[in-house]
């Protein structure tokens, strides 16, 4: 891809003015401020040559006009050309944060917000800057985000689904309330994650285990993937089908974020529990990142309702109150309960065995299981550049010897592209259910700020982190704790450093084992009884 031969590398606010300096050849070059798709574009003529500075004044951006509502991008054009995003450089992307801008008027009544973001478009490094209109109401609470759009339109689409989203709560409250609440009925549901698995399996098994779906409980089942769904109605439709289990519940136990949640307010009898699907890795999720793209709304948000959350051990319990928004005291230290006999000798032998009947080809070869995290701001727009790893130079070095198997983030809807001649040494295996299975028979993991390193590390097996693009994502997504500093394996950049790394079986395992000792607390019995015990019976 063609670098841009211009580039932000200073911003910052001169009153009314957003200046910008920039470095680059200027010759031919046309500069504007314009909506994503250039539909709206207002051309800005002012540089100051003595300075190196474009200057944007917000309160005239042309026609004595100000900014209208929306998502604004800084871009240019040579000799006439498409427009392109303006990028920036890292050190501008770190101080997007400290750019955010209030402008209040009419007697403090009424004010234009700025906020500022980085984000990647085209494979290069640009910000977007938000401008926002608002009314000043003391009662927050009040204020109807939902409903708030710039265009008639759009306005009624909103105002259209927030009436439906409200008759939904509606509905839920009134089959909530006439439901007795009697302590027997559980509910095991995911939006994201379909069909069962990992902790919610583990839980199911051990109720079923000691009988109690036969004595005492009545479970019920909800596995969709509800955000897959571009259609808001559609989503409203399942939506209505779900307000009436939900309301039958006593108790409801969720592994993810769960949109349902955002827009019904539980009955106080109905406990929540959040048994979330991972460890901890280095990624920021929930309010950890919050002012970040992508993060919860302060008020209407899942975790706000959560009773409970199932967390792998004392350390954690203050990085996920962090994740959840809730009390400390509400993080319950039981354990992951999907590692309950996780490393049972029988059942790993037994898998293996099974593994290797249906794959006779992988005998006698090594598996490097090739495992990150997803890329984008959220479910719907996850992705993974795979463009950034040297297939060739990869497909060389397995040879005989080992297999590079791929196993996508469950988020990513599209299907990894491996050319055919790679076929016998790349393999996309990313459509089998459960990646704690496969670490049974994987030699060396890939990941990069995943929280698949929780389970793996109980292999103490070796692991390697690709982070081509470490400093871009801490800025962008945000990270709990820093890669270089905490990964338990070696950190590399590029595909040579990777295999390299392979080659010498450089995977500085003495982190892999001080992680082991931080993040697991050596406690008895299965977690999935402790739930059972201490919060349905």
């Amino acid at each position: 891809m063609e670098e841009s031969t211009i580039i932000i590398k200073t911003l910052r606010w001169d009153n009314i003015y957003l200046k910008a300096g920039l470095e680059g050849d200027r010759e031919g070059i046309q500069f504007a401020i314009a909506d994503k798709n250039s539909r709206r574009v207002y051309p800005m003529d002012y540089f100051d040559p003595e300075t190196g500075e474009l200057t944007v004044n917000i309160t005239n951006i042309g026609g004595a006009k100000m900014l209208s509502n929306g998502v604004w991008y800084l871009k240019f054009r040579e000799d006439g050309g498409e427009w392109k995003f303006l990028p920036i450089s890292m050190d501008v992307g770190y101080c997007l944060n400290g750019m955010d801008k209030v402008y209040r008027y009419a007697g403090t009544c009424y004010a234009c917000v700025f906020t500022f973001v980085p984000v990647r478009e085209n494979g290069e490094l640009i910000f977007e800057m938000t401008f926002t209109y608002m009314v000043r109401n003391d009662n927050i609470r009040k204020r109807k985000f939902k409903v708030e759009a710039p265009k008639l339109k759009k306005r009624f689409v909103k105002k259209l689904i927030y009436f439906l989203e409200n008759g939904i709560n509606v509905i839920y409250q009134i089959v909530s309330h006439i439901t007795p609440k009697n302590g027997t009925r559980v509910l095991l549901m995911s939006e994201s994650r379909c069909p069962m698995s990992g902790n919610l399996k583990a839980l199911d098994d051990r109720i079923k285990q000691r009988g109690l779906d036969k004595k005492r409980l009545k479970m019920s089942y909800w596995f969709l993937k509800t955000l897959e769904d571009d259609s808001n109605f559609k989503i409203l439709w399942v939506w209505l089908r779900l307000a009436f289990i939900t309301a039958r519940q006593d108790y409801i136990f969720v592994d993810d974020y769960s949109t349902f949640f955002n827009n019904v307010k539980l009955n106080p009898k109905t406990t929540l529990v959040q048994v979330w699907h991972a460890g901890v890795g280095f990624k920021a999720v929930g309010y950890a990142r919050f002012g970040k793209k992508g993060t919860p709304n302060p008020w209407r948000c899942c975790y706000r309702q959560l009773d409970y959350a199932i967390v792998g051990g004392e350390f954690l319990r203050e990085v996920y109150a962090e994740v959840f928004g809730i009390d400390r005291e509400r993080c319950l230290p039981y354990g992951l309960m999907r590692l309950d006999n996780y490393l049972d000798a029988k059942k790993v032998a037994a898998f293996r065995r099974d593994f290797y009947d249906k794959n006779p080809d992988w005998r006698g070869r090594k598996i490097i299981l090739f495992a990150p995290t997803f890329r984008g701001p959220s479910q719907r727009t996850a992705y993974y550049p795979y463009e950034m790893l040297d297939w060739d130079k990869i497909y060389d070095f397995c040879g005989d010897e080992y297999l590079f198997v791929i196993k996508q983030h469950p988020f990513i809807m599209k299907p990894v592209e491996i050319a055919p001649e790679y076929a016998g040494r790349i393999i996309d295996f990313s459509a089998y259910p459960d990646i704690n299975e496969l670490f049974y028979v994987t030699d060396i993991l890939i990941t990069d700020y995943s929280s698949n390193i929780y389970e793996f590390s109980l292999h103490r097996k070796p692991m390697i982190f690709f982070a081509f693009d470490k400093e871009e994502y801490e800025l962008m997504r945000g990270l709990h704790r820093t890669l270089d500093r905490h990964a338990p394996g070696k950190v590399c950049r590029t595909t040579d450093e990777l295999l390299e790394a392979i080659r010498k079986g450089d995977f500085e395992t003495e982190r892999l084992y001080r992680f082991v000792r931080e993040n697991f607390d050596q406690t008895e019995g299965l977690a999935a009884d402790k739930v059972i015990d201490n919060i349905i019976l």
